[in-house]
């Protein structure tokens, strides 16, 4: 399933920007934690000197949005995605920060054209688990005092969701049983689980953060679920032998059987939050 790290099928998933806008709201709304995360990062570490940083995956500004008031007065922030038509959505989420902004649609591998010791913060929110070969170079681009703040999704993320598919797509022998999903696959590159062992051999420090978290709604709310999943879908399906209309409807019904049971649905949401300082750099690095 190596065509779910695809970027055009990457593209075709998180291109609708205000979609992907509406979806994160409605993660919030359902969530059980209702603190902010990325404030929840940021507030463990002082960025009051910090003048150039750099977003990776940064699509429209989330993490960007949230350091405002946290870094040197005069910090620019460059924000790097394959997406363009993140670009607008970015540079306002720099104004309402206070900063000023750049945005790349040039894609992760423009991080390699940057100098060594070129940035003082290095920030990467629900995207690493894309690109995590490149955890060599954000070390290399941080200066010996920068920070590094990514965070990620546990294993059992979306458990829920992942089982019944699963389920699903083995009764209609478009799944074989030991064949994960190609969401299994994306968090197998990076999660909370693998991801300080990933981190451990170019950072000295490593500060973990667990952020507990479940989505819950009511039955009557099953059609905000059904719309969570759709954004989704393509980490669940690409790869398979799957009808997306049959796989659809089946879900649907499953969901409100379980809705009917157990009086609401839940969906965890776990993440975890590591601050990475102390970069060490790769051999050969001048």
């Amino acid at each position: 399933m190596a065509e779910v790290l695809d970027k055009k099928k990457i593209r075709k998933v998180f291109r609708d920007v205000q979609k992907h806008l509406a979806i994160a709201q409605l993660i919030r709304r359902f969530s059980t934690n209702k603190e902010d995360i990325r404030k929840t990062a940021l507030s463990h570490v002082d960025l009051s000197n910090c003048q150039n940083v750099l977003e990776l995956g940064c699509a429209f500004g989330a993490f960007t949005e949230a350091l405002k008031d946290k870094l040197h007065p005069e910090a620019k922030i460059t924000g790097i995605d394959i997406i363009a038509e993140y670009k607008l959505f970015f540079l306002d989420a720099c104004r309402r920060a206070g900063y000023s902004g750049h945005f790349s649609s040039s894609g992760i591998d423009t991080i390699k054209k940057y100098p060594t010791d070129s940035f003082d913060l290095v920030i990467c929110s629900y995207a690493l688990y894309f690109f995590p070969d490149i955890i060599p170079e954000i070390a290399r681009v941080l200066k010996k005092t920068g920070v590094f703040i990514t965070i990620t999704h546990s294993h059992e993320d979306m458990r829920e969701m992942v089982i019944i598919v699963k389920n699903i797509l083995q009764q209609n022998l478009s799944l074989d049983e030991k064949q994960s999903l190609p969401l299994e696959v994306i968090f197998e590159q990076f999660s909370a689980e693998n991801g300080k062992a990933l981190l451990h051999p170019f950072f000295n420090r490593i500060e973990e953060i667990d952020f507990l978290n479940t989505l819950v709604f009511q039955p009557e709310e099953i059609n905000c679920f059904i719309d969570y999943f759709q954004f989704k879908k393509s980490f669940f399906l690409m790869g398979t032998n799957a009808h997306n209309k049959t796989i659809i409807n089946q879900l649907m019904q499953e969901l409100q059987n379980s809705a009917m049971k157990k009086d609401l649905i839940t969906m965890c949401k776990d993440d975890r939050i590591f601050i990475c300082s102390h970069p060490l750099k790769p051999e050969g690095t001048k």
